[in-house]
């Protein structure tokens, strides 16, 4: 529930603030932590508001709770309570979203709730693998470690998401413009030129006459095309509402020329980076697969986490587990056997990590330049079907008036 209160401080000032309360106890419990005693209140119950307000605010990003995190994991590092750490970087933040929660928080950790339960609480603002590092934070007492993986961790997923847009944004730029520069051939200048060839009795080719055939039928029949975009997208969701076919529409996208490469390199990268991660905070390996089968939303990657899970669980090293998986490289299942065989399976992780972050960089910069002469030989296809259908007959009749 939302309350909007006037307190007063020791000193007897009055502070008029607003936030999210369970109820009057809890509002009054989180001013008391303060030093403050409530004057009056008023209960907001305008939900629809609320709910419409919700929607319009701002989103926040990953680099929003990067900052956040290292902000936090420094004021703690520092000596700084933790209640008042959080206050301090409320009034700094901009982002009326990201404040409201951090409103939230205070008020439930004020209430004797511990920070991994306040961050529970705002599934939508908070990660999952933030609210799990800060639950071992807090059994371990290293809070502090705790935040600083974290925003190191959020940082590699948002370097990995930030790399394959930037390899998709010039293919995507180009393939738009040539759609845009075909629809406008097609509809505006084809029509119009067909017009002026049958004036002056000019003989178009075949290809030109049937492109003319093509353009009439689309527009004759243009609500077919809405009603095949609804229903391919009707299809997709509902393949993606079954899990077996999910997960088979999941397995091919790893097959996918160049694209599916770059895919699994970016998933064995996070992948890697948790399980190193969460090694190093002395979480079992049981437990790993939990939280890793949480954090993926790529059902392939949830069943071959599943999996490696079962076998472990059923007795078997970790080293027969991965070679089971018919996932992993050779490499990788090498390293994942010296690992176990040395007991430093965290730094082997690490290494892994690195190495497909490596890869998925190199990719990327691989893919934009073979990217390119693909997209040159598209855009010259194009430009040559447009000389031929379209521009071909506008040299025969120059040619025809030049003879006349």
């Amino acid at each position: 529930m939302m309350f909007s209160y006037q307190a007063v401080s020791p000193e007897g000032a009055v502070i008029k603030g607003k936030g999210q309360f369970n109820d009057i106890q809890a509002l009054m419990d989180a001013l008391s932590s303060e030093d403050l005693i409530l004057l009056r209140y008023k209960q907001q119950n305008i939900f629809i508001m609320d709910e419409l307000e919700k929607i319009f605010l701002p989103k926040i990003v990953r680099l929003d709770i990067v900052e956040f995190c290292e902000s936090l994991s420094s004021m703690v590092g520092s000596g700084l309570p933790l209640l008042e750490s959080i206050e301090s970087i409320k009034d700094t933040i901009r982002n009326k979203r990201m404040k409201r929660a951090l409103e939230k928080v205070i008020a439930d950790i004020a209430g004797g709730e511990s920070l991994s339960q306040a961050f529970a609480r705002e599934p939508e603002v908070f990660p999952q693998m933030l609210v799990f590092f800060c639950n071992i934070g807090e059994e371990t007492g290293t809070i502090q470690e705790a935040l600083k993986n974290t925003a190191e961790h959020l940082k590699k997923l948002d370097d990995i998401v930030s790399q394959t847009k930037r390899a998709l944004i010039y293919p995507a730029f180009v393939i738009s413009a040539m759609s845009a520069v075909m629809i406008f051939w097609l509809f505006f200048v084809l029509p119009r030129l067909v017009e002026t060839f049958n004036e002056m009795d000019v003989v178009l080719p075949d290809i030109t006459r049937n492109l003319v055939s093509f353009v009439e039928m689309c527009k004759q029949q243009w609500y077919l095309f809405p009603v095949i975009i609804v229903l391919f997208a009707a299809a997709i969701y509902m393949l993606r509402k079954n899990e077996r076919t999910h997960l088979l529409l999941a397995r091919m996208y790893f097959r996918i020329p160049i694209a599916g490469d770059l895919l699994k390199y970016s998933n064995l990268t996070l992948f890697f980076s948790n399980m190193s991660l969460m090694l190093r905070s002395g979480v079992t390996l049981t437990k790993c697969f939990e939280v890793l089968g949480t954090t993926f939303r790529n059902p392939a990657i949830k069943s071959i986490v599943e999996r490696l899970k079962r076998s472990t669980s059923s007795g078997d090293s970790l080293f027969t587990a991965f070679s089971q998986a018919e996932f992993f490289d050779a490499i990788t299942i090498r390293m994942v056997s010296v690992g176990e065989s040395t007991g430093t399976l965290d730094e082997r992780f690490t290494f892994l990590a690195d190495t497909y972050q490596e890869r998925t960089t190199k990719f990327v910069d691989v893919m934009g330049k073979m990217i390119e002469p693909i997209v040159m030989a598209l855009s010259g296809g194009l430009f040559v079907f447009i000389v031929i259908s379209l521009i071909g007959p506008v040299y025969d009749l120059i040619s025809q008036l030049g003879g006349g």
